[in-house]
């Protein structure tokens, strides 16, 4: 019998900016870790700590925003050590993983360093970006090299997805594996195995796509701010589009980045546009180096935003403008029509976009077969470790593979391409109409992926026997024998099966019931139960079903409500538990604001007293529609008065939050992204809760100017009166453990990670964090399938809940006069803030009176309809409606 394989302990080789960070995503995720560097120097007097390098990091990651840690009790968990005093501890560790500087000649020193004090199972990795990682291992003894491969994070690690897995031409192949299911499962990333070339995968495209960029931009005159403006969001890719990452990066890393591939690509067909600019060498040599030193490329004077100049070589005023012709191709969703649109545009900024598609989409096609070993993994490198939706092969194929290669091909043969080496042969193969199938994506080498191996254990990392031959073992035999036998076709179309590998087999990867999709590959969200505009119940051929919300941001609209009412009847009947999960984030932005402003125009309204007060009426609650971004269903609802009153929704909201806490069925909320308002009043009342680490989880409605009234203030004060009891007896104070609760409401407090919402009191003790959101599902069907082992029966309902009545009212208000006399908050904020302190201390009764919790859902109720009855409220919900943002009034 083989032995499970686990991490117990890691030590992490460098404190800077990476070394620590990456410390901090292990601890985040439980793992023992040791971060070490070099012993600080002594003073004249022979003094100081050893430590202070390491010590000095370990602050710094308290200050991070966005925070590296889930939590800032997790940095105690980090163990502070140097080379000098401690190295002997490396030892015990079951994972080594170097972050120092990007020097060979600094790297190797350390490795024969720290070589001899080894464990005998002890995996070594690099977290190079981008240096060789077989010359890399060369450093150690021979012995040593079968435990190290390269191991790249991308930055910051807590928040990005990808990481690059890099084996050495001796590293085990069951070591790869077990490497890759420690990373995905325990560490919640996305595992790319990249070749051994410079740069891997995501940098190599990433940087490129950059490169081009800068080039295509200086030929057709644009400035920074123009180019970013126009590749950020309008292509699917994050707000900081191109220059403006580079400032985030650092120019100083690019720069090491880009003169890497310059020094150890000298074959590459586009080798002499690896050069850096004048400009940007004169604003390293200054140290403007971007977001590090407070200036780059883009600088920041007062609350303006200043771009550099290429032409004066100084600070402007950011005013990018894209042209209306160009803005309105960028719109277009369809990318064939998008790209042709672009082409054909004779405007320099739709020729600009074109020519850096096109130069991206030929380069990722020559390179392909010698950075990794399919499309697919390409594709995902640079979504996941550049924030862009789609992959580069993604839309070619969405715009139609002949189209799109025809047009490579005549520019390139035009002389207008970056490159004049010509497509290879399979991009241009005339049967080609994509390299993603549902079958699997496109390889240049032709290859045999075996069967799934089977798994005899279970857990995140007891793959036990499955893993005793490793699969891809398997696969590099296969694929030398499929190489000689069956040679790569000329053509390689989709016809030939040779040539396109399914997803990765490891037993890890059964864990992921839904992974995140490429085009050509299509999900079947089970079997539908009953489906809605707004709602669908479904299950997947067990006895578990399943509720995922059809809405934008998943917000709870009057139909949601119903439908999720109609589940749990559904679930009691028919099946053993119920989920509520998404199949994609956030899990809920909270109400339907603006079918809540359709509510009040409704219920506000005098009775008609003839046809132009009906009008009247009508058109008003249009207004609410169309300036709330209503769709055309939307405004023929509100025109036609076909809206639901307000009180009876959120009576409706209590009812649907009390039904999934008192269902005869388990009910589980499988959390990730944006959880807010009833969005988090659902989930704490399911059963259980399931979060993925990067959920957002808080009760937001003071920033709308209401309260909770789904159940949240009372679900609140029932957790302090639970906390009270737990912790100080029958007799207890509850007013300790109430204030937080009501600060945190009356702030609209949001815990930025579900650590974070643990210590909040969002999430229980007996709640669960996954770190990888594709495992979400998974974790939450074996979560209700113990539940429903031990005979499941729900809670009984507290009669006797004890509240801190008016004395708690009155500390509460005090403390908000403050406040208020101080200018911290205005007059409606101290309004909110004493209605939530009546709710939450139980109303006009005596400290320590017993309540059920009927009694605090009614004052919910009163207390929300009183707020949303007042001017400013209205005008809280309208600003938000239109602007996105809350108004402080």
């Amino acid at each position: 019998m083989s032995e499970n394989f686990h991490i117990r302990k890691v030590a992490v080789l460098g404190a800077g900016v990476m070394g620590a960070q990456i410390a901090a995503h292990l601890v985040n995720a439980n793992v023992e870790t040791l971060l070490f560097d070099l012993p600080a120097q002594k003073n004249d007097k022979g003094q100081g700590e050893p430590n202070a390098i390491v010590d000095k990091a370990l602050d710094n990651l308290k200050k991070l925003d966005p925070s590296p840690l889930a939590s800032p009790a997790k940095v105690q968990f980090i163990a502070a050590a140097n080379y000098e005093q401690h190295i002997d501890k490396l030892r015990e560790c079951d994972l080594v993983i170097e972050a120092i500087a990007e020097r060979m000649d600094w790297k190797s020193d350390l490795y024969k360093k720290v070589a001899p004090y080894l464990g005998e199972r002890t995996i070594f990795a690099s977290n190079t970006s981008g240096l060789s990682i077989n010359r890399l291992g060369a450093a150690f003894p021979e012995n040593l090299r079968h435990r190290f491969c390269g191991i790249h994070f991308f930055n910051p690690p807590r928040y990005m997805h990808l990481v690059e897995l890099i084996p050495c031409k001796e590293t085990e192949a069951m070591l790869l594996d077990q490497l890759e299911t420690f990373l995905v499962s325990t560490l919640g990333k996305g595992v790319v195995r990249a070749k051994d070339t410079p740069n891997f995968i995501a940098n190599r495209i990433g940087v490129f796509s950059m490169l081009a960029t800068k080039h295509h931009a200086e030929a057709f005159g644009l400035g920074f701010d123009t180019v970013d403006a126009l590749t950020g969001r309008y292509l699917g890719r994050p707000k900081s589009a191109t220059f403006r990452t580079l400032d985030v990066v650092g120019l100083d890393v690019f720069a090491h980045v880009v003169n890497t591939m310059r020094e150890n690509l000298t074959d590459d067909p586009w080798h002499k546009h690896f050069e850096l600019p004048s400009w940007l060498n004169q604003l390293v040599d200054q140290g403007a180096l971007g977001q590090k030193s407070k200036k780059g490329i883009y600088q920041k004077i007062g609350k303006d935003i200043h771009v550099l100049d290429l032409h004066t070589r100084e600070y402007r005023l950011s005013d990018a403008k894209v042209d209306d012709g160009v803005k309105d191709i960028l719109r277009e969703r369809d990318w064939a029509k998008k790209l042709a649109g672009l082409r054909g545009n004779s405007h320099p900024q739709a020729q600009f976009l074109w020519a850096t598609f096109r130069d991206v989409f030929h380069y990722c096609a020559l390179q392909l077969e010698h950075i990794a070993d399919n499309a697919r993994d390409l594709d995902l490198a640079v979504r996941w470790g550049f924030g862009w939706d789609s992959g580069p092969f993604e839309i070619w194929q969405a715009a139609g593979w002949q189209q799109v290669a025809g047009w490579i091909a005549a520019d390139i043969n035009a002389g207008k391409a970056m490159s004049d080496a010509p497509l290879p042969a399979w991009a241009s193969d005339p049967a080609r109409s994509g390299v993603h199938t549902a079958q699997g994506s496109f390889s240049p080498v032709a290859i045999q992926i075996p069967p799934s191996p089977p798994s005899s254990k279970g857990g995140v990392e007891s793959q036990g026997e499955s893993l005793s031959n490793s699969f891809l073992e398997k696969r590099r035999a296969e694929s030398q024998s499929a190489s000689l036998s069956n040679p790569p076709l000329e053509k390689g179309g989709r016809g030939d099966f040779a040539h396109y590998q399914p997803r990765s087999q490891l037993p890890v990867y059964q864990r992921q019931l839904f992974p995140d999709r490429l085009l050509g590959e299509t999900a079947q969200y089970g079997e539908t139960i009953f489906e809605t505009d707004d709602i669908r119940m479904w299950h997947t051929g067990d006895d578990i079903a399943i509720l995922s919300f059809k809405t934008k941001m998943h917000a709870i609209s009057n139909e949601v409500l119903d439908g999720i009412l109609r589940a749990v009847d559904e679930a009691e009947a028919h099946f053993r538990a119920l989920i509520l999960w998404q199949t994609e984030a956030p899990f809920s932005a909270g109400a339907h604001l603006l079918q809540l402003m359709q509510g009040v125009q409704e219920s506000s309204e005098a009775p008609p007293a003839g046809l132009f007060d009906k009008l009247k009426g009508a058109a008003q609650r249009v207004k609410y529609t169309v300036a709330g971004g209503g769709d055309l269903s939307e405004v023929l609802n509100a025109a036609t008065g076909n809206v639901p009153r307000v009180e009876e929704v959120v009576a409706k909201f209590q009812q649907v939050s009390q039904r999934l806490r008192y269902a005869q069925v388990p009910t589980i909320a499988a959390v990730y992204g944006l959880a807010l308002g009833g969005g988090c009043e659902f989930p704490m009342h399911c059963t259980r809760i399931v979060a993925a680490l990067e959920s957002y989880i808080g009760l937001v409605e003071v920033g709308v100017g209401v309260l909770p009234a789904g159940g949240g203030c009372k679900e609140m004060a029932l957790r302090a009166a639970n906390e009270a009891r737990h912790y100080s007896g029958a007799s207890g104070d509850i007013f300790p453990y109430l204030k937080r609760y009501f600060q945190q409401i009356a702030m609209g407090e949001v815990a930025k990670s579900a650590e974070l919402a643990r210590e909040m009191g969002y999430l229980r003790p007996s709640d669960r964090i996954v770190l990888n959101q594709y495992e979400l599902l998974h974790v939450a069907r074996e979560e209700a399938r113990a539940l429903t082992t031990t005979a499941y029966r729900p809670p009984l309902q507290p009669r006797q809940i004890p509240v801190a009545g008016r004395t708690g009212i009155a500390t509460l208000k005090a403390a908000m006069v403050n406040l208020l006399e101080g200018g911290f908050i205005s007059e409606h904020d101290y309004n909110i803030g004493c209605r939530i302190a009546e709710t939450m201390c139980g109303g006009d009764v005596d400290a320590g009176s017993l309540v059920d919790e009927q009694w605090l859902l009614d004052l919910e109720r009163k207390n929300f309809m009183e707020l949303l009855a007042t001017d400013k409220t209205r005008a809280r919900v309208e600003y938000m409606l239109k602007n996105g943002k809350p108004l402080r009034n």
